[in-house]
C-alpha cells in the first residue's frame, strides 16, 4: 500500500543500520496523524488482510490472534511512558524495514518524481509517502504482522 502524507522518523533509507538483533536493515518509523482517519483505516485494512493471510498459511491460529504483535502503535502512549519523543504526540506510528535499499524519490509538481541520492535532501522529520507491505510472521515464538519498506517519496521538509 501507499500511505497518505506521513512524517518519517529514525529514517535509515540511504545506508543500512544494525537493528537490535544485529541485522543490517534499511528502516523508517512512519508517523500518521491521528486526524488522518482515511490513512489509518487503510492501514487497519492492510493489517487485517495480513492477519487473514497468517491464518490461511498457518502462521498462527484464531486462538492466537488476540496475542499477536500488531505494527500500528499509539505515539501518545509511548511519549507518555518516555519511550518516544514529542514528534510522536498526536500520531499513530509503525516501524518498517527491509534488507534491500528502498527507492527514494522527490515529488515534482506536474512532473514525474525525481530520484534522490543525497541523504542531506531526505532525512528524519521530512514528510512524504511510503510504499509499504504488511506480512504475517511466526518466528521463535513471536507472532504478528510486520511491515516491509519498499519505496519512499519526499513531499516536503
Amino acid at each position: 500500500m501507499i500511505t497518505t502524507l506521513v512524517r518519517f522518523s529514525y529514517l535509515n533509507a540511504f545506508e543500512a543500520k544494525a537493528n537490535p538483533s544485529g541485522d543490517l536493515k534499511f528502516s523508517a518509523s512512519i508517523l500518521i496523524p491521528k486526524e488522518d482517519t482515511a490513512g489509518i483505516k487503510a492501514i487497519h485494512n492492510a493489517i487485517n488482510i495480513a492477519v487473514q493471510k497468517g491464518l490461511d498459511t498457518n502462521k498462527f491460529t484464531k486462538a492466537q490472534i488476540s496475542g499477536l504483535r500488531l505494527p500500528l502503535r499509539d505515539g501518545d502512549e509511548e511519549f507518555d511512558n518516555g519511550t518516544r519523543g514529542a514528534e510522536y504526540q498526536g500520531c499513530f506510528f509503525l516501524n518498517s524495514s527491509s534488507n534491500n535499499k528502498p527507492g527514494i524519490v522527490k515529488a515534482q509538481a506536474g512532473g514525474a518524481p525525481v530520484p534522490i541520492f543525497d541523504p542531506d535532501e531526505f532525512f528524519s522529520g521530512c514528510y512524504g509517502r511510503a510504499d509499504i507491505n504488511f506480512f504475517p510472521y511466526n518466528q521463535a515464538g513471536n507472532r504478528g504482522v510486520g511491515v516491509g519498506l519498499n519505496n519512499l517519496m519526499l513531499v516536503k521538509e
